[in-house]
């Protein structure tokens, strides 16, 4: 059985992202246009990113991450639940990858995996 996040749930997800991304730029003394400027971004799209009304691609998050001198897992939300997806295929799918990345695969799948499945 397929179910799908919310769109609550998704809302909820780009507002936790947004949260850290405006967390981690002002704890580095960053503005909203200083942060555009090295991503390629508007200040406005920054500032609709930070409030979560703006979803970004994951190669523009991993941009964002390393203006931000972050690895991309950073901005991802936690999720306590495992994910019913088969952890050795996940393993052998991202084994070419470095741990921080593999970490960011690994919550980018526990968001995208229904609670009902795992």
């Amino acid at each position: 059985m397929v179910t799908h996040l919310s769109d609550a749930d998704v809302d909820r997800f780009y507002t936790v992202v947004g949260s850290r991304v405006r967390g981690a730029r002002a704890g580095r003394g960053m503005s909203q246009a200083g942060l555009a400027q090295q991503i390629g971004f508007t200040r406005s799209s920054v500032a609709n990113l930070e409030a979560g009304r703006q979803r970004i691609a994951l190669h523009l998050l991993v941009q964002i991450a390393r203006a931000l001198d972050l690895e991309p897992a950073a901005l991802i939300p936690e999720v306590a639940a495992t994910s019913s997806v088969d952890g050795a295929v996940l393993e052998e799918l991202t084994e070419h990858l470095d741990a921080p990345a593999r970490e960011f695969v690994r919550r980018a799948v526990s968001q995208l995996v229904p609670a009902t499945e795992r």
